[in-house]
C-alpha cells in the first residue's frame, strides 16, 4: 500500500507539469558515453514515449564522433582538427552524412522500437530539415575547417507533421531522431555540411520554440567542484554561468554545452537542462518534479 500511495503522488506531483507541457516542444540532445550504451538509450526512448502518450512533443538529436572516426579510420582517412574543430573535406563529409543520417540513425530507430516506440529519421541531407553555412573562425583567419557548418534555420514541417502522423498510413505520432548534418543555404545550396550536435540542438529548439531544451550528459550537471557530485547547481541563470565561466568552475567541454543553453534560451526557450544519462529516468525526474535532478538553467531567476 504504501509503494502505490508513493507512485499516486509522484503522479499528483507531475499533473501540473504534463498541463503546462501539452503540445509543448522538448529537444533532447544525447551525448556522452548515453549514446553508446543500448540499455540508457532504451531508458531514454521509454521515458521520451511516457512524454508522447501525455501529450509533449520530444525531438531527439544525437551524434556520432567516435564511429564517424571509426570509419574513417577503415578507409584509411586520417582525422584532422583545427582548433577541436574536424576538418570536413568532401569525403569525409560523404563518410558524416553516411554514418549519421544511415548506420547511426538507423541504430537508435531499431533501439527505439524495440522499447516500444515509433520514429523517423530526420537530417538536412534526405529532408532539407537542418540548413547551414560554411562556418569561419574569425579569430584564426585562414583556417579552413573544410564542409563545417554553422546552422542557421530548419524547416520544421517535417516535424510538426511528425505529431500529427501526417506521413505514414495508421496516422500514428513518430517520435523525430535528428542528425546534425545539414544542407547548404543560399549561394551554398547543393552542399553538405557537418555540424555540432551541441549547436544544432540549440537551434533546433530556438526554431521549434520549444519550452525545454535537454542535454544528456556523462555527469548530472554543473558542480562547483567538479569531483563532488553533492556540489552540483540545481539552478542558473545566465549571469551566474557567465560569473561560473570566468572563475574557471565552468570550463573545457561543458563551456560550449552552457553557450549553446544559453543560445537557445536567448532565443525564447524557457528553460534548459542538464542532466546524466546513466540515472534511471533522468528526463522524466528533471521535467515532472520540482528539485529535479540536474541543472537546470534560465535568463533570469524569477
Amino acid at each position: 500500500m504504501e509503494d502505490a500511495v508513493r507512485k499516486a503522488q509522484v503522479l499528483t506531483e507531475a499533473l501540473p507539469y504534463i498541463r503546462d507541457f501539452k503540445n509543448r516542444f522538448i529537444v533532447i540532445k544525447l551525448g556522452g558515453s548515453a549514446q553508446d550504451d543500448p540499455e540508457i538509450l532504451k531508458h531514454i526512448f521509454i521515458d521520451c514515449q511516457i512524454m508522447l502518450a501525455v501529450g509533449m512533443r520530444p525531438v531527439v538529436v544525437y551524434g556520432g564522433g567516435k564511429k564517424i572516426s571509426k570509419a574513417m579510420k577503415e578507409t584509411g582517412v586520417s582525422a584532422r582538427f583545427i582548433h577541436g574543430q574536424r576538418v570536413t573535406d568532401a569525403g569525409t563529409m560523404q563518410i558524416v552524412a553516411r554514418v549519421l543520417a544511415d548506420e547511426v540513425g538507423n541504430d537508435l530507430l531499431g533501439l527505439l522500437q524495440e522499447s516500444g516506440g515509433d520514429g523517423f529519421l530526420l537530417n538536412g541531407r534526405d529532408h532539407q530539415f537542418l540548413r547551414a553555412v560554411k562556418k569561419s573562425l574569425p579569430a584564426h583567419p585562414g583556417a579552413d575547417l573544410g564542409f563545417v557548418g554553422e546552422p542557421v534555420a530548419i524547416d520544421a514541417t517535417p516535424v510538426h507533421r511528425a505529431f500529427e502522423g501526417f506521413y505514414w498510413p495508421d496516422g500514428k505520432e513518430r517520435i523525430p531522431l535528428v542528425a546534425p548534418v545539414a544542407c547548404g543555404c543560399g549561394r551554398e545550396s547543393g552542399y553538405l555540411y557537418n555540424v555540432n550536435g551541441d549547436t544544432a540542438a540549440s537551434l533546433i529548439a530556438r526554431d521549434l520554440h520549444a519550452d525545454k531544451l535537454v542535454f544528456i550528459s556523462d555527469i548530472s550537471g554543473i558542480y562547483r567542484d567538479k569531483d563532488d557530485p553533492s556540489s552540483i547547481f540545481s539552478h542558473l541563470d545566465r549571469t551566474e554561468v557567465e560569473q561560473l565561466i570566468d572563475s574557471g568552475i565552468i570550463q573545457g567541454g561543458m563551456i560550449p554545452k552552457v553557450e549553446a543553453c544559453l543560445f537557445a534560451l536567448e532565443g525564447g526557450v524557457k528553460k534548459a537542462h542538464i542532466v546524466a544519462g546513466s540515472q534511471p529516468h533522468a528526463l522524466l525526474l528533471e521535467i515532472f518534479t520540482k528539485k529535479g535532478v540536474g541543472t537546470e538553467i534560465v535568463l533570469e531567476k524569477k
